[in-house]
């Protein structure tokens, strides 16, 4: 399980060290080293983006269904992952599983931004038109409001 601690402003710094150093004590294994590496913190995809992007999987599953390449919701995210995300080699304490679907979770609001552009030119190039509510981030994000 991952953990983390944001901090935003300089007077957290001493209570997030304190509360991490509490929390390696408890919980950590230490036969496995630890790591503690500071970077930006990024928000992840909105809840906006992932859900129009799982109602594109089902039009593109049942698009490709009625055609006749019986196809579900969850293997046209797997492919579309596989075409636009690629793939990573995943780390579990020291295994290491290669070649595993990059996660769109850990997508910023830009990068899932540019995965439902990839995704939605792809349908365009397929004979799907995928829907995009007027009302949705993505149509205010792509500023054709």
């Amino acid at each position: 399980m991952s953990q983390f601690w944001l901090i935003k402003e300089r007077r957290q710094i001493q209570e997030r060290v304190a509360f991490f150093q509490r929390w390696l004590e408890k919980e950590w294994d230490f036969n496995y080293p630890v790591t503690w590496e500071p970077k930006v913190y990024r928000n992840k995809r909105s809840l906006s983006q992932n859900a129009l992007f799982h109602v594109w999987l089902r039009e593109l599953a049942e698009h490709f269904t009625a055609k006749g390449y019986e196809i579900s919701e969850e293997e046209m995210k797997d492919l579309m992952k596989h075409r636009f995300l690629g793939v990573e080699d995943r780390v579990i304490h020291n295994t290491v599983i290669p070649g595993q679907l990059r996660k769109s979770r850990g997508l910023d609001p830009g990068e899932m931004m540019a995965f439902l552009d990839q995704v939605w030119a792809w349908a365009a190039d397929h004979g799907k038109t995928l829907e995009i509510p007027a009302d949705s981030e993505y149509m205010k994000l792509r500023g054709d409001q």
